[in-house]
């Protein structure tokens, strides 16, 4: 029963405009988070500073995560085992 006498049309058609806004947010937030965070966790864990060309450390050592597509792991993982084995701070 309808109590609220509504045109179940537009309810589904109103359901269909959140979802794509919801996908297309998703898509967004996936291409975009996962960088930011990890540079922030670097920076968390001490790397600072620049290379030869200006380009922030941070975003030097998450580029090169990204590139081996091992980026999903999370930059920590990496981070924590070279200090394991080296025994230097980042």
């Amino acid at each position: 029963m309808n109590k609220l006498n509504l045109d179940f049309s537009l309810v589904e058609s109103a359901r269909k405009i959140a979802r794509n806004i919801a996908n297309d947010t998703q898509k967004f937030i996936d291409n975009h988070t996962t960088t930011s965070t990890e540079r922030t966790i670097c920076r968390l864990l001490g790397i600072d500073g620049t290379d030869e060309f200006g380009v922030p450390l941070p975003n030097v050592v998450v580029n090169h995560i990204q590139k081996t597509d091992l980026i999903n792991n999370g930059i920590a993982l990496y981070l924590g085992n070279t200090i394991l084995h080296t025994n230097l701070s980042p």
